[in-house]
């Protein structure tokens, strides 16, 4: 009976071996949203195969405020190995989501059969962040760049027309927080007096959300108009405008969020 319990226990120890050390072509796994008083993440679409993890990391930012993600400030945490993403950061505007694909290259990941993800790198940004105060800029324009604070602002392209006016500009930072421009709060000052909010870009004139920017790094803007009432006197492409900067180019430093963690668990019927 002894000798009987003691084999048993061994050809148990040795499926368990067995199961642990299986490897698959490919692995899916599924993973519980994260839900916080700042955001909802999930994960769709969690992979592995022998040489690389990956999965697309959706965030859902349910503030008001901007919500920024550095991948590289989190990291996979697999059979006990720490290793961490170099993926582009990932800014997400009030009340909308985004997503990233998170990718890990490795080897035998295809024996992984569960992995956890510690989500670091969440900051949070106030939307009402002050601005830095910048003169206004003419249009048609006297002179092409200018400086505000720790920023260099350029002009890339101005179409300037009655039917619209589509102002594309280089922006670079060089301060040492992190730098933020915000098209959207810029308007335009016209010749009765009233200010005029921009509106969404579209088409070649598609980029106008938020841009982050850390020492050093540059990116392209867009300020657009389209046409206005009052005949001739508000014709674009004849009078006189004033962009009026308000809050569109901001220093902060931002608000570092709690730590969260996804857990990585094989689906059985998904992988093969």
């Amino acid at each position: 009976m002894k000798k009987t319990l003691i084999l048993a226990v061994a050809a148990f120890c040795t499926l368990t071996a067995a199961q642990a050390q299986k490897t698959y072509a490919k692995i899916v796994y599924k993973a519980e949203p994260v839900v916080t008083n700042e955001v909802t993440i999930t994960v769709d679409n969690a992979v592995s195969t022998d040489k690389e993890t990956k999965f697309k990391l959706k965030i859902k930012n349910l503030t008001a405020d901007y919500i920024i993600f550095k991948p590289e400030e989190s990291k996979f945490v697999i059979n006990g190995k720490e290793m961490k993403p170099e993926e582009k950061w990932l800014v997400i505007s009030p009340n909308e989501d985004d997503w990233r694909v998170i990718n890990m290259k490795g080897t035998g990941l295809n024996s992984t059969t569960s992995y956890s993800y510690v989500i670091d790198g969440l900051y949070k940004i106030s939307s009402n962040t002050k601005g830095i105060e910048t003169p206004d800029y003419r249009l048609p324009v006297t002179k092409n760049d200018f400086r505000t604070g720790n920023f260099t602002v350029s002009l890339n392209k101005l179409y300037k027309e009655s039917d619209a006016t589509n102002l594309k500009l280089n922006v670079t930072y060089n301060g040492d927080k992190i730098g933020f421009v915000f098209p959207d709060k810029a308007g335009v000052k016209m010749p009765d007096g009233n200010e005029y909010a921009c509106v969404k870009s579209s088409g070649v004139f598609a980029k106008s959300s938020a841009l982050l920017l850390t020492k050093g790094k540059g990116d392209t803007f867009t300020l657009n108009w389209d046409r206005m009432q009052g005949g001739k006197a508000m014709d674009m492409q004849k009078v006189e405008m004033f962009v009026k900067w308000n809050d569109t180019f901001a220093e902060v430093a931002p608000e570092h969020l709690k730590v969260e963690t996804v857990q990585m668990t094989i689906n059985e019927a998904l992988s093969k």
